[in-house]
């Protein structure tokens, strides 16, 4: 259960890329990408919650801090100055 629920946590983002960088490219008309990308939140968000409903709270907010920019950010800094 925790492979299946880290596997939903990561896949969360994805659809949330998907709405920034392929839904405003695609030859649709407004109406369309804009119930594309409703949908696609959607399925990011319920995706997201399932996973928080197999890992639990803690291991949510552990990863979740991990891949904060802030963390990310300063993990390439110190990268950087080595």
């Amino acid at each position: 259960m925790q492979k299946l629920g880290l596997f939903l946590f990561i896949v969360s983002f994805l659809p949330w890329v998907a709405i920034l960088f392929v839904v405003p490219f695609l030859p649709l008309d407004i109406t369309q990408k804009t119930t594309l990308s409703v949908v696609l939140a959607v399925v990011a968000e319920v995706c997201f919650w399932i996973s928080v409903a197999l890992l639990g709270k803690e291991v949510v907010t552990k990863y979740r801090r991990y891949l904060h920019p802030r963390y990310l950010w300063k993990k390439i800094r110190n990268f950087n100055r080595r």
